[in-house]
């Protein structure tokens, strides 16, 4: 794998993140619609910087589409729905499972907790309540919130103070898929 790799790659711009943002919570919703006692599955990954989708990314993404499905496997869980998409602002997978949300989300913050690529999902879990989409944090289940990539204090807090460059934030990334990739 080469080091430029999060360099390279379709980059859109903030328009286009904000749109696929609306999209997706649109998506999400029309999902929740069809399939009022279903649990949401929404997954895409942490890439930070202006590159959204390239072919390492789609292996990063993929692997973890494999881990979600090994999952649910196991688990036993019926798909009611599920879908895959490749766009600029990044892939992004959703399955709706007839299984209640909290395991799942259990699960999913699992995954995301113990896999070397985990520190790069995103996976959120929602569910109707009340008539509307709410997302079960991982607070709720249990666990903190993320780490950041280069120094494993609260990410949010990293994230809102740009504690870290970009380049060190590349490099942890880098490091992380080295070990798996």
């Amino acid at each position: 794998m080469s080091k430029s790799f999060l360099y390279s790659g379709d980059s859109p711009t903030l328009d286009e993140v904000l749109h696929n943002r609306e999209m997706r919570v649109n998506f999400i919703n029309k999902l929740l619609t069809l399939h009022p006692d279903c649990t949401i599955i929404s997954f895409k990954l942490n890439i930070p910087g202006p590159v959204k989708n390239n072919e390492t990314i789609e292996k990063i993404f993929h692997a973890g589409v494999n881990s979600i499905d090994s999952c649910i496997s196991i688990n036993k869980w019926n798909i009611v729905y599920s879908k895959t998409l490749s766009l600029k602002t990044g892939p992004e997978y959703f399955a709706a499972l007839a299984f209640e949300p909290t395991k799942v989300k259990e699960e999913m913050t699992s995954i995301e907790e113990n896999e070397i690529l985990g520190r790069l999902y995103d996976i959120d879990v929602l569910h109707l309540e009340n008539k509307e989409a709410k997302s079960i944090s991982r607070e709720k289940i249990g666990y903190a919130g993320r780490k950041c990539f280069v120094c494993n204090n609260d990410a949010k807090i990293c994230s809102s103070r740009r504690t870290h460059t970009l380049n060190e934030i590349y490099q942890s990334i880098e490091n992380i898929i080295n070990n798996q990739i």
